[in-house]
């Protein structure tokens, strides 16, 4: 093993550098003073920038030692601080380190945290030469735990009154990753790309087979898949497919925008997506989770804050929807339908205040025109399913408010 410091990092979109004493307003400003960040972690909310300015002179005297490691994340596009990641403990006898971090509310759910620690954990198996890698976290933060399950750690258990945080004694989950087991991580069986115009006859195709007496006997979301395309509020940059390694799409999602207004007449622009599709050979296999974490990073990007569905909430409460009423979404009517799921991408919109769902008029069609668009397709037998019952329960079940 050969310590090497805190080295200059770069990923797609990160920058991993040692911090500077000009980093401490942006540190201050973009998390460190911020209780709701700061809640799980070791060490108090900063009270003004001098304590983030004192901190960061401490970091830079420890940057003299070959197997000191604190680094700021930077965005390329920023080009300023949002969080830090750091091995809090190295061991030179097993080989190990123990990483920490943490980045600004405004950044979280965009893969940030999780792209830098499969930078740095690539960098310690690497250019080090550790053995192991591990992290913990509170029980009650589980969002840092999926960070770690993503670049493939392992779950070792949880250590009951391990530790101790801002909220006093705490348990402690703690995860590794071990040399032997990196670059190993089961690989997607798919890779994300957008649509492009030749592939829309097989997505439509697949669609109808994913759908197909499902809601009903037979179905009409490829007819929707069809028509949405040219409307004014479909967003071609969330239109993905699933492609396999031969070349074959076997999964979609669609987006388009939609609407909410508070009750002032506020209206904020935000998502609604179906329909999403993954042909039947290849079900059960992930690839509906990825369409979906996939399409979140980009909506992000693009700066949309919400989601707003009408779906099973079996099928979508571990993406991290919930329930409408949760965030006082209501329907037209002032109700608030069971199957209607809210998903904040970006903090801020969803504030408290009573919002109005209006669907986007892409979805409206005539019925009568699904019949002949069918007929390109190959004939599919119309029969009843027990589905199409838990269908009709489901979309006309209203929450007692």
């Amino acid at each position: 093993m050969k310590h090497k410091g805190t080295v200059r990092l770069e990923t797609n979109r990160l920058i991993l550098r040692p911090f500077t004493l000009e980093d401490a307003l942006p540190m201050f400003r973009n998390w460190a003073s911020d209780e709701e960040v700061t809640r799980f972690l070791t060490w108090p909310a900063h009270k003004d920038v001098e304590v983030s300015r004192r901190v960061i002179a401490d970091w830079c005297k420890g940057y003299e030692a070959p197997d000191y490691y604190q680094w700021a994340i930077e965005l390329k596009e920023g080009k300023e601080p949002v969080g830090s990641i750091s091995a809090v403990k190295t061991d030179d006898r097993t080989e190990s380190a123990t990483i920490g971090y943490c980045i600004g509310r405004r950044w979280w759910r965009q893969g940030i945290t999780s792209e830098a620690l499969r930078e740095v954990i690539r960098f310690f198996f690497e250019e080090v030469g550790m053995n192991c890698i591990n992290a913990c976290h509170d029980p009650r933060n589980p969002n840092s735990g999926r960070v770690m399950r993503s670049c493939g750690m392992t779950l070792e258990g949880t250590w009951r009154a391990g530790g101790i945080n801002n909220q006093g004694v705490c348990d402690e989950t703690w995860y590794s990753i071990l040399r032997s087991e990196y670059g190993k991580e089961a690989k997607p069986p798919v890779a994300i790309r957008r649509e492009r115009k030749e592939d829309q006859h097989a997505v439509e195709a697949l669609t109808r087979r994913a759908f197909w007496n499902m809601y009903e006997p037979g179905c009409t979301e490829h007819y929707v898949a069809h028509i949405l395309r040219g409307h004014e509020d479909f967003i071609p940059e969330l239109d993905l497919v699933a492609e396999t390694a031969d070349g074959r799409i076997v999964g979609n999602v669609m987006y388009t925008k939609a609407r909410l207004t508070d009750e002032n007449g506020k209206e904020a622009v935000i998502l609604t997506f179906g329909p999403i599709s993954v042909h039947p050979d290849f079900q059960r296999k992930g690839i509906s989770k990825l369409l979906l974490e996939y399409s979140f990073e980009e909506a992000r990007r693009l700066g949309y804050q919400a989601v707003v569905i009408f779906g099973d909430p079996d099928n979508y409460v571990s993406r991290g929807f919930k329930s409408c009423s949760r965030y006082h979404v209501c329907a037209g009517d002032g109700s608030y339908p069971a199957a209607m799921l809210v998903l904040e991408l970006l903090p801020g919109l969803l504030d408290g205040r009573k919002w109005v769902y209006q669907e986007s008029p892409a979805y409206a069609f005539d019925p009568a025109d699904v019949e002949p668009f069918d007929r390109q397709f190959e004939p599919l037998k119309k029969e009843f399913r027990p589905s199409q019952e838990s269908f009709y329960i489901h979309s006309h079940s209203v929450l007692s408010i």
